[in-house]
């Protein structure tokens, strides 16, 4: 089926680096080292609460509603003033450890590494990511993944994000590609899978969680793994 793919690009965050065991484990650490306990904040409740807020503030990303610099000056006093927290101080000082200690984790999303390493001879890997610039570097190095990568686009340096089909014009003008042999793999159905839609890219909608999307994928797949039956 993608015998004529020369170029395979791939989002970060949730489709080979595995954020959500990062975060969890960050965050754990987070709430003993501030001692969220002695405030009255069970560890659950942090949990929750982080998950719900900045995956509001995500979603309003990825629909152009704000940057991501709302992301990072919002997310902790938001998280704070909702349990009650009144020390805005100790949220900001937080969302620093958190952006320099989440990135450090070498979590993989399971089936990421065997993918890779086969996949590494047969074709020119790239990655698309709206993810902080300064941090996408550290993933992939904690991850030990970043020697299979040709080019890193983020957000920053295309000067738009995903969904926004000026992100992956100027990804193709990187990586020397164009849109017939190139294939864009990713788990987010708005930003990786209608992005490269309308930017004319064929799409791989890695799906573990069974999310609706708006376009029928060129292929979706519950597993990275599966990846290697048609590549």
């Amino acid at each position: 089926m993608f015998k004529k793919k020369k170029h395979l690009f791939f989002d970060l965050d949730h489709t080979l680096w595995d954020y959500a065991t990062s975060s969890d484990e960050t965050l754990r650490y987070l709430w003993r080292q501030y001692e969220l306990g002695l405030k009255g904040v069970e560890l659950d409740d942090f949990l929750d609460k982080f998950s719900e807020i900045n995956g509001q503030l995500w979603d309003r990303f990825h629909a152009g509603e704000i940057g991501k610099d709302v992301i990072r000056t919002d997310r902790f006093p938001t998280i704070f003033s909702e349990l009650l927290v009144q020390e805005n101080h100790m949220a900001i000082s937080m969302q620093h450890d958190y952006i320099n200690v989440c990135p450090t984790k070498p979590y993989l999303i399971k089936g990421a590494l065997e993918v890779l390493e086969t996949l590494y001879d047969k074709y020119k890997l790239h990655i698309i990511t709206n993810g902080f610039e300064e941090v996408q570097d550290t993933k992939l190095s904690s991850g030990r993944i970043k020697r299979f990568f040709d080019k890193v686009i983020t957000s920053s340096l295309a000067g738009s994000q995903k969904p926004e089909s000026e992100i992956f014009e100027y990804a193709l003008r990187e990586a020397g590609a164009n849109k017939a042999e190139s294939l864009m793999i990713g788990d987010n159905p708005i930003s990786d899978i209608e992005g490269a839609y309308h930017a004319g890219i064929d799409q791989v909608f890695y799906n573990p969680d069974n999310l609706s999307c708006n376009i029928t994928p060129t292929m979706e797949i519950k597993s990275l793994i599966e990846l290697l039956k048609y590549l």
